[in-house]
């Protein structure tokens, strides 16, 4: 059984440094994504970390059944009013295939709440993605370039990162034509 731990739950529990040391561990194993989201690492000691001890953000993890240091799984979370959002999820590439990425993703979508949570990504780990994306019928909402980086458009599901009326008239447009698209396909599975 895959056992997802809360990083929530060792707030207060253990040491400062051990807590430190924790939630760098479980950062260490995204830290190669910089390159497609240059923030993301201030965004997660800045931003998602602190707010752990709220009621709006949570870290997920799953460690190594057989080394309890080893972080293999990770899933950030934000949940208020506005979303419900995974805002990064990543396995291991060594240990993909072996149902890690759906308890991790279950646990998240039970912890936020619904079963369509907003997620993000860039357009070339689509293929990663996709049998999470199929078994959850998440539907694409909306592509948009250069947010993040120049190389690549970012993939929305389940909702939408800009709103229509920040957009043009051709924006508007093209995200119906991918979303109709998108529909399209669906209907046809």
């Amino acid at each position: 059984m895959i056992k997802v731990e809360s990083l929530k739950d060792y707030v207060g529990i253990i040491s400062n440094e051990e807590f430190i040391n924790l939630a760098t561990r479980i950062y260490m194993i995204t830290d190669f994504i910089c390159k497609d989201y240059p923030k993301h690492k201030e965004w997660y000691f800045i931003k998602q970390l602190p707010a752990i001890t709220g009621e709006k953000r949570n870290i997920l993890f799953v460690r190594n059944p057989e080394n309890q240091n080893e972080i293999i799984s990770m899933a950030c979370l934000k949940k208020d009013e506005e979303e419900q959002k995974i805002c990064t999820l990543y396995v291991s590439d060594k240990c993909r295939g072996l149902g890690i990425g759906t308890a991790i993703v279950e646990e998240s979508m039970k912890w936020l709440g619904t079963t369509k949570p907003f997620i993000t990504l860039a357009d070339y780990k689509l293929e990663m993605f996709k049998s999470i994306i199929n078994k959850y019928n998440w539907e694409l909402k909306e592509i948009v370039s250069g947010l993040y980086n120049n190389r690549s458009q970012e993939l929305c599901f389940n909702g939408m990162l800009i709103k229509d009326s920040d957009y043009t008239l051709e924006q508007q447009l093209h995200n119906r034509l991918v979303r109709a698209l998108e529909y399209r396909k669906n209907q046809l599975k």
